[in-house]
């Protein structure tokens, strides 16, 4: 009998992260307490994962991106996508005199 095919693909997938793991991405929520910096340490697959793990942990939160075993600032595009999760969706209008 032949291999499932699904668990087949899963296998090879697994073999592929492990192998190529500098080609991974994923996110970390940080967030400063007691004037030190922490971070959760969970590896993240969507910015509103590791936005959702950060809030508890109060105001001071933000989330990085981490390629392979390398920590860098948001990209733009992604800085947008945690900002408007933490404000809403129209957070990156600018506000006009007068209006509310």
């Amino acid at each position: 009998m032949s291999p499932d095919p699904i668990s087949l693909f899963a296998e090879i997938m697994v073999a592929l992260r492990v192998r190529y793991r500098s080609l991974n991405l994923h996110y970390e929520a940080a967030w400063t307490d007691s004037w030190v910096h922490r971070r959760c340490q969970h590896e993240h697959q969507t910015l509103i994962e590791a936005a959702k793990c950060a809030t508890p942990h109060g105001p001071g939160w933000y989330v990085f991106a981490v390629e392979g075993d390398t920590a860098r600032q948001l990209h733009e595009a992604e800085d947008r996508i945690v900002n408007e999760f933490r404000f809403g969706p129209h957070a990156e209008e600018p506000r006009q005199l007068g209006r509310v």
